[in-house]
């Protein structure tokens, strides 16, 4: 049978309360550009001329407490460095078999994760 889906996403889409505050966090902390707004709703965030994801406003967004996807990058340690640095709450550093990786926080206390593979 064939897929329904392709195997690339094409949308992550994260909710949160400010959302003013939290583009500006991800901008700074993360390094991410602001390439739009639409409706003052939501704000599209890339990297690179890249679409990386959508932040949308919802007031009543509670923090996720476990991370739904997770950032790459080529220097693990470096990235967790960084973002300790930035003052961004960070967990150890967790090396699996093809992997590491490490959980932190942001601005409105949702889990996400940054991730390295071999």
């Amino acid at each position: 049978m064939k897929p329904l889906i392709k195997k690339d996403l094409i949308g992550v889409m994260h909710y949160v309360r400010d959302l003013d505050h939290a583009s500006a966090w991800y901008c700074e902390k993360l390094g991410l550009e602001l390439r739009g707004y639409g409706k003052n709703d939501f704000v599209e965030l890339g990297l690179d001329e890249q679409y990386v994801m959508h932040l949308f406003k919802d007031e009543t967004a509670r923090p996720a407490e476990r991370a739904t996807f997770a950032f790459d990058t080529d220097d693990i340690e470096a990235a967790r460095g960084m973002l300790a640095d930035r003052g961004v709450t960070v967990g150890p550093l967790e090396r699996h078999g093809d992997h590491a990786s490490f959980t932190f926080r942001d601005c409105d206390g949702n889990a996400l994760m940054m991730c390295q593979y071999d």
